[in-house]
């Protein structure tokens, strides 16, 4: 069973292109998240009414509701939206996409701190229309000091850089450097690829914020 989180606002398109890039399955659950007080009850009903319509065409079993989100607090409405990330029963698909910006940067705050909680963040391109998985950057894991200059080498290197490279700029075995990789792989701050028979490793997006902040 999956569990979709997205905002809505009274333009619904983000919502169910999403969910239609994403797939539907049998009772799976959809969570619209709305401000605490609608400046237009009227609107906000009838795009809530838009969904319920299309999922009950495509999978009658789906289920619809509204969360409401403090906008005037914004610690409370991240915290709201990191609840309804870790109550979610299984798997939690995320849309960070349309509504309000009120509601949509609490959900994206709580959507970085529980990266390892979610299985697939979209958004939406107001440009062409077009729904997209973001693979979104994680700096919640902490390596070790060794894993840490591990980091800033590959960082330094600016490209692919293969493991007896590593090995000879640190001075250190190649089996401390390797466990350092397999680490910084796991935390999401390295990629690697194989080269001629040989373990090339690079920085990713997260790898690089994460060096920026420590």
């Amino acid at each position: 069973m999956q569990t979709f989180i997205s905002p809505i606002g009274f333009n619904t398109t983000s919502v169910t292109r999403t969910l239609l890039a994403h797939g539907l399955n049998e009772d799976d659950s959809v969570k619209l998240l709305r401000p605490a007080t609608e400046t237009d009850d009227n609107r906000a009903a009838e795009a809530v009414a838009d969904v319920e319509q299309l999922l009950k065409e495509i999978e009658p079993s789906t289920t619809v509701s509204v969360t409401r989100i403090p906008h005037d607090d914004f610690a409370a409405g991240v915290m709201t939206c990191s609840d309804l990330i870790v109550e979610a029963p299984d798997t939690v698909v995320v849309s960070l996409s349309g509504g309000a910006r009120d509601i949509l940067l609490p959900l994206t705050v709580a959507t970085i701190a529980h990266d390892n909680d979610i299985q697939t963040t979209y958004g939406y391109s107001d440009i062409d229309g077009q729904a997209r998985k973001l693979d979104l950057p994680s700096v919640t894991d902490t390596p070790s000091d060794g894993a840490h200059q591990t980091l800033i080498a590959v960082a330094d290197a600016e490209e692919l850089i293969s493991v007896p490279e590593l090995t000879t700029r640190l001075d250190n075995v190649k089996s401390t450097i390797t466990r350092h990789i397999s680490t910084l792989e796991n935390d999401g701050y390295l990629t690697s690829r194989t080269k001629n028979r040989t373990k090339h490793v690079s920085i990713t997006l997260s790898g690089k914020l994460y060096l920026t902040t420590h």
